[in-house]
């Protein structure tokens, strides 16, 4: 054996007696008592982010963390995902992008924040958001690949990277939408919503927050999953949830809301992308009522005013469903119930 040879092989022993004394430092803490499993979890996560880093040379430095990002930068999500940066943070969660370790595939991973995390409902919710995104299969909503649990306890959803900005951001810096391209948001999310309610379920959030336009409406993709539940079915433990501003009147009056809830937020989504502002508004329960008693005319024209004015209907069995907006407003004659009671109680159709 060569003198270079000899050497490296001593070099590689010195190394793997580290190593072998690092991993007993994972597994046992200073006075050589076994790691509760939570806290073994978060110290191996670190260990891999430091060998990581410096064996993986092919991966580009990460940008600095936001202030108050729970995840940093690099760190390792359940030894698969490596952290890139945040991409968005609301009220309950954030959002990073994160890379593949292996496939070098960028995706998107939504994590209750720290201090929302030990809710138990919000965490139920969370895990119901990743089954139904895992359940369902639209070019309209984003497919989730994988629930992942990170070494802090937390469920994290991994699903497809999003490239665009919300119809909220649009509406704020642009403006109003011409009338074709609202009619194409509207044939794409009620495509979405169409998705939904065939599995039997309620997104419950339907606002211009959670669109994103990418490439522009044609490209339209319905987010944000995180109240959905099952329709007919109350959240257990939640009074309310989703925005008062586009609550559907049966929500106001203290029902929880079926599908036809999530026609009633279409219709003033829509009506705020023609109008280029926010319609229906409130936020609590009695400005939304306030708001609802005064709508405007949504001031649209045509096969799509009309859709849009009977999605806003007061009473939820007189909007059209998902499948009968798509349908509509791709030309196809279509009767769906309108708000019109006949003597005996019964209701007639009318072509729409």
């Amino acid at each position: 054996m060569s003198r270079e040879a000899e050497a490296a092989r001593r070099e590689t022993l010195r190394v793997q007696v580290r190593l072998d004394a690092l991993a007993a430092a994972i597994g046992r803490d200073g006075d050589g008592h076994p790691r509760p499993e939570a806290e073994r979890r978060i110290v191996l996560d670190a260990a891999r982010a430091a060998l990581d880093r410096l064996g993986d040379g092919a991966l580009p430095a990460a940008p600095p963390a936001p202030p108050e990002a729970s995840l940093l930068p690099e760190t390792i999500i359940a030894n698969t995902y490596t952290v890139r940066e945040r991409i968005g943070r609301g009220g309950l969660a954030e959002i990073y992008r994160v890379r593949h370790r292996d496939l070098r595939s960028d995706h998107a991973a939504k994590v209750l924040r720290p201090e929302r995390a030990l809710d138990p409902v919000l965490a139920r919710l969370h895990v119901s958001e990743a089954r139904a995104l895992m359940g369902l299969s639209h070019s309209a909503i984003p497919r989730a690949r994988d629930l992942l649990r990170h070494g802090d306890g937390r469920s994290v959803i991994v699903m497809d990277l999003l490239h665009g900005e919300t119809l909220a951001e649009t509406l704020r810096t642009g403006g109003a939408l011409p009338p074709e391209a609202v009619a194409t948001l509207a044939r794409r999310l009620a495509g979405a919503l169409a998705a939904v309610h065939a599995a039997g379920l309620v997104h419950g959030d339907v606002s211009p927050e959670n669109v994103m336009l990418c490439g522009g409406p044609d490209g339209a993709t319905l987010i944000d999953f995180g109240v959905v539940r099952r329709a007919g079915e109350a959240l257990p433990d939640v009074a309310f949830a989703g925005k008062w501003s586009v609550a559907a009147p049966e929500q106001l009056a203290g029902e929880p809301g079926g599908p036809p809830a999530d026609l009633y937020a279409l219709g003033l989504l829509l009506a705020a992308a023609a109008r280029g502002e926010r319609y229906g508004l409130g936020r609590d329960r009695d400005s939304a009522c306030a708001a609802r008693a005064r709508l405007p005319d949504p001031g649209i024209g045509g096969r799509l005013g009309r859709v849009v004015r009977d999605l806003l209907r007061d009473e939820p069995q007189a909007r059209p469903d998902a499948d009968g907006v798509v349908r509509h407003l791709s030309g196809t004659p279509l009767l769906w119930l309108k708000a019109r009671l006949v003597p005996g109680g019964a209701r007639s159709r009318t072509e729409a």
